[in-house]
C-alpha cells in the first residue's frame, strides 16, 4: 500500500495545477487575504478534518469514498477520506496561493477530544497520505481486574497503558494465532492485549494479521510530501512548506513523514524536495528525528536536515542539529496558530553543542548497540536497546516514563506480589489488579513467559 501511495503521489506531483486568471494582486495583499480567509472559513475544523483555506487546492479522495466535495474555500472533509492534496504556489495574476488547515489526533489520547495537532500547509506543497484502511473491531475488557496493554505481544514487554474492567477499546490487528490483539489504547498509543481478556472473540478473524513490531498510523499520521524551498516572492510571504504545532500539555505526537520518524512537542516547520533534503526547523519546543537508524533531537532555534532520494525517502541519516537561517522561518504564520509562540532566534553552534552535551542520550546520536552508529536501535530489548515503540525515549532525558521498564504504572502498588492466587511470596507474580492471564490456574498461555505463540517453554 505504501508503494502504491508513493507511485500515486509522484504521479500527482507531475500534473500541472491550473489556476484561473483575474485582476493582478500584490504579494502582501495575497498573503493578508489568504490568512484572513483561512482564519474565517476554517474556524469550525474539528479533529481529523481538513479545511480548504485559500485558492487553489486540488484534492484526491481515497478510493473507497463515493461522495467528496473539496472544491472551494470553507469546504471541510474528514482526513480519512482524503488521499492527496496539492496546493498552488503564489500567482499574482490570479491572486492564488494555496492554504489548507488540518486538525489531527495522531496519538493524542481520546479523552482530550478538544486537543489536536494543527497542520498549516501553504504554497507549493504536495502531500500524499499513506493511511491504510484496515478492519477495526470494538472490544471490551471481560476481566474483573485492571489489565495491561503491552508494547509487544509478550508479558515480558513494557507496559504502555492499562485498561479497566469493561473498558472499551478499538482493535486494529492481531497475531496470526489470534493470541494477542493490537489495540488503540486510551492514552493514544497502540499496544497489545492478551486476546482472552477481551470480548468479541468471534470477530477476531476479521482483524488483519500484523507483525509484533509493526506500527499502526492513523489518518494523515504518516505521509509523503514535497514542497518549494526558497520560493517566497516578498518579505511578507513565507516559503512553501508545512507548519505543525502540537497542543500544550499532551506530550509528544508521533508522525512518519517521508518515512522519517518524527516526534514533536513543539512548533516545527517542514520543507522537502526530491533528490535534495527534508529540513526540520524547530521554532519552539523540540523535535526528535530518526532515519536510517540514527536519531537526533533539535531544540528551538535549530534545524535537522535529512537527505532525500528522488523517491522522497531518506537517502542517508539525519544531520546533527545546526542553527537555522532566520530568513527561512521569519515570515511563518505563527500568529494564526492555536498557541501563541514567538519564532526563536537561531542558536549558535556553541549553544547547540552545550545542549547536546547536557542531554546526551540515545536520542542525541549515541551508539546504543555497539555497532558504532549513533542513535542506532536494532529493535530488541537488550541492556542497551529499548523495544520498538519506545525508541530512544525522545524528550525524556534518558529517563523511562512511568509504567515503562517493567515498573508498575503510577498509582498501582505491587502489594507484595499477590496476583490473586493466594501466593504473597512475590517472585514473578503481577501486582494485584494488573493481570495478563487471569483464571488460568497458574498456567501461562502461549506467548507468555518468554515462549513465542504456539510454543511451550521447556524446562532446562
Amino acid at each position: 500500500m505504501i508503494l502504491l501511495a508513493l507511485v500515486l503521489f509522484l504521479a500527482l506531483a507531475a500534473k500541472p495545477l491550473k489556476v484561473s486568471s483575474s485582476v493582478a494582486s500584490t504579494c502582501p495583499d495575497v498573503v493578508r487575504e489568504a490568512w484572513s480567509t483561512t482564519d474565517e472559513v476554517c474556524t469550525g475544523t474539528g479533529r481529523n478534518q481538513a479545511c480548504y483555506g485559500h485558492i487553489m487546492l486540488e484534492a484526491e479522495p481515497q478510493t473507497h469514498v463515493e461522495r467528496f466535495e473539496f472544491d472551494q474555500e470553507g469546504d471541510i472533509v474528514s482526513v480519512v477520506d482524503l488521499r492527496s492534496l496539492r496546493l498552488s504556489q503564489m500567482d499574482l495574476d490570479s491572486g492564488a496561493w494555496g492554504v489548507a488547515l488540518m486538525q489531527l489526533q495522531a496519538n493524542i489520547p481520546d479523552s482530550l477530544g478538544d486537543q489536536n495537532a494543527t497542520l498549516v500547509l501553504f504554497g507549493d506543497v504536495n502531500i500524499e497520505d499513506t493511511f491504510e484502511v484496515v478492519p477495526l473491531v470494538e472490544m471490551s475488557v471481560t476481566s474483573p481486574h485492571v489489565i495491561n496493554v503491552r508494547t509487544l505481544p509478550t508479558t515480558e514487554a513494557n507496559i504502555a497503558d492499562t485498561l479497566a474492567p469493561e473498558e472499551t477499546v478499538i482493535a486494529n490487528g492481531r497475531l496470526a494465532d489470534s493470541s494477542w490483539v493490537r489495540v488503540h489504547a486510551p492514552n493514544g498509543q497502540n499496544g497489545w492485549v492478551f486476546a482472552a481478556l477481551l470480548d468479541g472473540q468471534d470477530a477476531l478473524d476479521t482483524l488483519a494479521v500484523v507483525e509484533p513490531g509493526s506500527v499502526y498510523y492513523g489518518p494523515m499520521q504518516a505521509f509523503y510530501f514535497k514542497s518549494g524551498m526558497q520560493d517566497a516572492i516578498c518579505p511578507e510571504a513565507p516559503n512553501s512548506g508545512i507548519l505543525i504545532q502540537t497542543p500544550e500539555g499532551v506530550g509528544k505526537i508521533t508522525l512518519l513523514i517521508n518515512e522519517v520518524d518524527i516526534q514533536l512537542g513543539s512548533t516545527v516547520f517542514f520543507q522537502a524536495q526530491a533528490g535534495n533534503q527534508m529540513a526540520v526547523r524547530v521554532v519552539e519546543g523540540s523535535a526528535y528525528v530518526r532515519a536510517n537508524g540514527i536519531a537526533w533531537t533539535a531544540t528551538a532555534g535549530s534545524e535537522i536536515v535529512v537527505p532525500m532520494g528522488e523517491d522522497m525517502r531518506p537517502s542517508g541519516p539525519p544531520s546533527r542539529p545546526q542553527p537555522y537561517d532566520i530568513s527561512m522561518v521569519g515570515a511563518l504564520p505563527v500568529d494564526h496558530l492555536p498557541r501563541e509562540v514567538v519564532v526563536h532566534p537561531p542558536l549558535t553552534p556553541q549553544q547547540i553543542n552545550a545542549l547536546i552535551n547536557e542531554t546526551i542520550s540515545p536520542a542525541a546520536g549515541q551508539d546504543t548497540n555497539g555497532d558504532g552508529l549513533p542513535g542506532s536501535d536494532d529493535g530488541t530489548d537488550t541492556d542497551d536497546d529499548l523495544p520498538p515503540g519506545l525508541v530512544d525515549n525522545p524528550g525524556l532525558d534518558g529517563a523511562l516514563p512511568p509504567g515503562h521498564g517493567g515498573d508498575t504504572p503510577p498509582g498501582l502498588d505491587d502489594g507484595g506480589g499477590d496476583d490473586g492466587d493466594g501466593d504473597t511470596s512475590g517472585g514473578s507474580d503481577l501486582p494485584p489488579g494488573l493481570v495478563d492471564n487471569p483464571g488460568l490456574d497458574g498456567e501461562l498461555p502461549p506467548g507468555h513467559g518468554g515462549a513465542p505463540p504456539g510454543q511451550t517453554k521447556k524446562d532446562k
